[in-house]
């Protein structure tokens, strides 16, 4: 009787362990659409105050819009957005009312996300940033370039001003690490191992040159106070720290105290000085 038992429970666990391992290499292959909740969304229209953007890469095109209300001749600061996870900049282009006159607004899809295709990766968040923000100066050279990022987007917007100069960089709820941030949400998996994605924000931020402000949700349980507060004490240079009233992870960018926030310190900023070579 012990030995059937003994069987049974090798047969448990041998069954456990088979599927742990089965989840762990389905998050190793996935990792880049579950990272960035990679999906289609509905089509959000916009308006004629819009142009559209777009660049190849494998497996399809990546897609963005530019807001310029008053036309782009107009255009004195602009706001240079990187999204949160699963976020469609279509969707989040909804709140632009709170802009004054002067601003405008730049975001593309991440690959993978609403209407831009490919596959999603942090690699090639970072070059598609890169070279949208090419694309902005040669076609907007009067504006003045605030690059601002949104949880997950303010991993790349780091990176992005970590390589180019810009007036500003503005970061909507960031973290430390995704590392750090995914450890939370999936606790039993080898994530130091698996997760190809790491977002190392912290490391990145000794690059940041740009005067820089950091804005907190009253209320979030996604990316923990203590995560960006440990960005926040290792930040290279002086930086602003807001919180927003009322506001959570997911409700943030909809607040017009939000927008308020990235105007008012967009228009005191400066160039800074260029890197010394």
């Amino acid at each position: 009787m012990s030995s059937r038992v003994s069987r049974i429970a090798l047969s448990a666990s041998a069954a456990a362990i088979g599927s742990i391992a089965a989840y762990w290499a389905l998050l190793a292959a996935r990792q880049g659409h579950i990272l960035f909740n990679a999906r289609k969304h509905p089509v959000v229209h916009l308006s004629d105050d819009f142009s559209t953007y777009s660049h190849t890469v494998p497996g399809g095109m990546v897609r963005g819009y530019v807001y310029h209300p008053h036309g782009e001749e107009a255009l004195q600061d602009l706001f240079i957005y990187f999204a949160g996870r699963g976020e469609d900049v279509r969707a989040t282009a909804q709140a632009l009312h709170w802009l004054p006159e002067g601003f405008g607004f730049a975001a593309i899809n991440y690959r993978g996300v609403a209407d831009s295709e490919g596959h999603p990766s942090e690699l090639a968040s970072v070059q598609d940033a890169s070279q949208f923000a090419d694309h902005l100066r040669r076609a907007l050279p009067h504006a003045r370039l605030h690059v601002v990022g949104r949880s997950l987007g303010t991993g790349v917007a780091i990176q992005l001003v970590a390589r180019q100069e810009v007036a500003s960089l503005q970061l909507v709820t960031p973290y430390d690490s995704m590392l750090e941030v995914a450890k939370r949400r999936f606790p039993l998996v080898p994530l130091s191992l698996l997760l190809r994605h790491q977002f190392n924000s912290l490391a990145h931020s000794k690059e940041i040159a740009a005067k820089t402000q950091v804005l907190l949700a009253e209320q979030d349980d996604v990316v923990l106070p203590e995560r960006s507060q440990k960005l926040i004490a290792a930040w290279p240079t002086p930086i602003s720290v807001q919180t927003i009233a009322g506001s959570d992870h997911h409700n943030i960018m909809g607040l017009e105290a939000t927008w308020l926030h990235l105007v008012d310190f967009a228009l005191t900023a400066i160039l800074p000085e260029p890197k010394a070579a």
